[in-house]
């Protein structure tokens, strides 16, 4: 019986061994791999371009049913919306940054991403809603001025060498509480 212990014993310690080397191991892949900061991004599509949405800001993402239209409203606020009960503005996001239209003009295939800020709170039109992604802040640049939208609504840009398939090529990162705190958003109108 002695004998059957101590072979235990060292299965134990060879066991605690292995664990311990594959932890070494896994520890060294994680910080291999970058370590700081990641932002966890939403990327949805306006035309032909993709967009990054902070998903901290994002409460809901779903194919667009049905949009009532608003009279005298704007042309980039293409209505409100019913979402779980409550009633939510829909700007239409491509519009409202002066992108081109869409190849589709109607409303079939879009999606509505629900965002609140401190300030505001309410649904964007897109194309398309891809994936969500962790983006690695460190890759984030400032925005230049060649954008077509303003500086300002922008977290910063991302360009994609191909080392990673899943991302786009280019991606614009939207600084979310400035877009929502657009003093254009808010509509003081007297009857």
């Amino acid at each position: 019986m002695s004998i059957q212990w101590v072979n235990d014993e060292m299965a134990m310690d060879l066991l605690e061994q292995t664990w311990m080397r594959r932890a070494e191991m896994l520890a060294e892949e994680v910080t291999e791999d970058g370590g700081g900061e990641h932002l966890s991004v939403v990327l949805v599509q306006l035309g032909e371009e993709v967009y990054g949405l902070e998903a901290q800001y994002v409460y809901d993402a779903r194919p667009l049913e049905r949009i009532t239209p608003v009279p005298r409203a704007p042309g980039w606020m293409a209505g409100v919306v019913n979402v779980r009960g409550r009633i939510y503005s829909v700007l239409d996001l491509a519009h409202f940054l002066n992108l081109p239209a869409a190849s589709n003009d109607n409303d079939e295939g879009s999606y509505l991403v629900v965002v609140q800020s401190e300030a505001l709170e309410l649904a964007l039109k897109v194309d398309t809603v891809l994936s969500v992604i962790a983006l690695p802040e460190s890759q984030l640049q400032e925005a230049t001025d060649t954008l077509n939208i303003p500086a300002a609504i922008v977290r910063g840009v991302m360009q994609n060498d191909d080392e990673d398939p899943d991302l786009p090529i280019f991606l614009v990162v939207l600084d979310l509480p400035q877009l929502l705190s657009d003093p254009q958003l808010i509509i003081h109108e007297e009857i």
